[in-house]
Formats: C-alpha cells, sequence, structure tokens
C-alpha cells in the first residue's frame, strides 16, 4: 500500500515543557534528589542547563559538572533517571505551581478540526511526559510523540518522527510539511537543521532576541491569540502558484 499523507498535508509537532505548561519546581527538584541519592552531590539547575535539551543530557551535563568520570556517566545516567521518574510521578501530582498556559487546549482543538496529524516532541522520556501531561488531560490531544528516551540529541528527534509516522500511519511528510512549535531557541534550531518549519512562543523576555536570532518562521507572545498561527498554517496548505 503506497504512502500517504493526512488530509491537509502538515505534521505538527509540539513541545511540552515551557511550551504548553509550566511543570514548577517539582521535576527540578526530583531531579536534585535523584542526583543527590546516586552522587551524594548537590547540583543546581539554571536556564542554560534545561530549556530544549533532553533529560538524558540534561542529567549527563549535572555529571560532568559535578566531574563524575566520564566512564562512569552512562551507567549513571540510567540509574539517575529511573530514579528522578519515580520521585517524579509521586512527588508530581501533588504539585501545586504547575500550570496550563492559556490557549494551549483551544489551539490543539483547532489543529485536530484541522484534521493535522499532531505528535508530542519533548526531551522528556516517554514516561516523564506522561507523568507531566496527566494531571492536565492533554494525552488525548496525541496519536502519537517522539522523547528523549528516543533519542538523547534533540535534533535527530524529527527523523525518528518522520519514521514512527511512517510506520504507525503509513504517512510520508516532506520536512517543509513538519511544523515544530516550542519556546526555546533549541526548538528553532531543531527545526532549521531538518529543514522544517518552526512557530516559537516567547515565555521568557529575556530570550526574544536570541530567539529573534535564530529566525523562526513566525513568533508569538501567548496561545491566546491563535490567528497568526491559524493564517500561518492556512498559509500553508494554499498550493503554491503552478
Amino acid at each position: 500500500m503506497p504512502a500517504k499523507s493526512s488530509a491537509n498535508g502538515l505534521l505538527i509537532l509540539i513541545d511540552l515543557d515551557g511550551t504548553m505548561v509550566s511543570c514548577g519546581l517539582i521535576p527540578r527538584q526530583a531531579l536534585t534528589n535523584a542526583i543527590f541519592h546516586h552522587t551524594g552531590k548537590m547540583v543546581e539547575f539554571g536556564y542554560s542547563q534545561l530549556a530544549g535539551l533532553t533529560d538524558p543530557l540534561i542529567i549527563d551535563g549535572a555529571l560532568e559538572r559535578l566531574a563524575v568520570p566520564e566512564s562512569q556517566r552512562d551507567e549513571l545516567n540510567h540509574k539517575i533517571l529511573k530514579t528522578y521518574l519515580s520521585i517524579l510521578a509521586e512527588w508530581y501530582p501533588q504539585a501545586t505551581d504547575r500550570i496550563l498556559y492559556p490557549g494551549v487546549v483551544e489551539l490543539l482543538e483547532y489543529l485536530h478540526e484541522c484534521n493535522f496529524r499532531v505528535g508530542l516532541i519533548s526531551g522528556n522520556s516517554k514516561k516523564g511526559a506522561g507523568i507531566k501531561l496527566k494531571p492536565f488531560n492533554l494525552e488525548q490531544y496525541f496519536s502519537f510523540g517522539v522523547f528523549g528516551s528516543d533519542h538523547a540529541e534533540r535534533d535527530n528527534l524529527p527523523l525518528i518522527v518522520l519514521r514512527k509516522v511512517y510506520q504507525k500511519f503509513n504517512e510520508k511528510y516532506a520536512p517543509d510539511r513538519v511544523v515544530i512549535i516550542g519556546d526555546t531557541v533549541r526548538d528553532v534550531q531543531c527545526a532549521r537543521r531538518n529543514g522544517m518549519r518552526s512557530i516559537v512562543v516567547i515565555r521568557r523576555a529575556d530570550q526574544r532576541q536570541a530567539i529573534l536570532n535564530e529566525n523562526p518562521d513566525i513568533i508569538v507572545n501567548n496561545f491566546e491569540d491563535l490567528q497568526p498561527i491559524q493564517h500561518y498554517l492556512q498559509q500553508l496548505l494554499i498550493p503554491p502558484f503552478a
């Protein structure tokens, strides 16, 4: 059977942390505790150590800063990640500072009304992403996902996406028919390096210029006004002038 595209021929990949939700302090505290449990050392995480990175690379970066020998990092990384997910599963349901950003549900509803193929792209492990999505009942909007547990390098995730979509739905998408929606410089870089398009929502004013420097296809300040995104996506559906 020949491969097909979805009805409207666009594949939309949406980031989780910072794009759809603010997870509060619990994930960071859970990771700090997991690292301490296995190393006996405390580590603090700033924005640059977290934004746009996969869980394995975040942990590896922490171990490097703690001067853990490289030969020990792979095994220790797996142990820390397992402990982190266990702590996260216990603590996160009780978090009081997690936030679902305004307009996210409306955006997801719109994408499904348009019959686009919608997937999750996240640096979280698959289990971690599920834990973070569940309190907001967002899992229902995603027919598949690609995660930090699929590959530690974020730039490799889009190619895994294309393979998953083909295997699961028998659909093929040219890279320029894929749109990544995120909130960081790394989301834009990931899209560009794979020949894909990018929409960025600005969640931190101090990151605006750095994001602008990467030339995303469009920038929005929030999802409360969906018109810029709707207009952009509808333009992509117009056949090129012959």
